[in-house]
């Protein structure tokens, strides 16, 4: 008896959840529903933050990228990704660190290669202080998001035909990529708005315009 009576509470509990759910549906703004959309969809939530993080990296280029623009040592043409680690003849370390690489050329080919140098160890620091760059063309700063100590080098995409870090480069690059993208977008948006509202408020000959030029 007490399990059908509590089945009929669950039962009445759901409809009214039901109910109040239907309620807030109908009185709900576009923008509301609209997230609460969004929000069911796990794909465009986790590629939202994805972008989110891609942009404000590119904001702060200068700060998360290891080496300036300008930096680069030929010494280093061509060097290979250096790998992290967490394990070295000492034993198990907590924090990662690199290597120091050197270049060999090689007697017969005559090309330069690079090993790893397991006397030089080097751990990757939080905030360390780098080469100065303009912050926004703004002011000075010679602090970065993560680096090695001088005399160390940290490639972990390695480095271009003339030495210049290429994860550098490339975070430097997302403010030019992603920058072009928004723009594209937001006058998108703006003359799909404009052509939209012409096209609703005079029709007739704007709509064949706009279907001829559309097609």
């Amino acid at each position: 008896m007490k399990d059908e009576i509590d089945d009929v509470q669950q039962s009445e509990n759901s409809h009214l959840d039901a109910e109040v759910e239907n309620a807030e549906i109908y009185t709900a703004s576009q923008w509301r529903l609209m997230w609460w959309k969004f929000r069911k969809h796990r794909m465009a939530v986790w590629a939202s933050m994805v972008i989110l993080v891609l942009y404000v990296m590119a904001v702060f280029c200068e700060f998360i990228a290891p080496y300036t623009l300008e930096h680069r040592d030929v010494s280093y043409a061509y060097a290979p990704p250096q790998r992290l680690h967490f394990v070295s003849d000492d034993g198990l370390h907590l924090w990662p660190f690199v290597y120091g690489i050197k270049g060999e050329r090689h007697p017969v080919m005559l090309r330069k290669f690079y090993l790893e140098d397991k006397t030089q160890r080097y751990p990757i620091r939080l905030f360390p202080r780098g080469e100065p760059y303009q912050f926004w063309g703004l002011f000075s700063i010679n602090r970065h998001l993560f680096g090695v100590d001088k005399g160390g080098t940290l490639f972990l995409l390695g480095a271009d035909s003339m030495g210049r870090d290429m994860l550098s480069r490339i975070i430097y690059g997302s403010r030019i990529s992603l920058t072009i993208g928004l723009f594209g977008v937001g006058v998108s948006f703006i003359l799909g708005l404009v052509i939209g509202v012409l096209s609703g408020y005079y029709g007739g000959w704007v709509i064949s315009v706009r279907n001829r030029v559309y097609g």
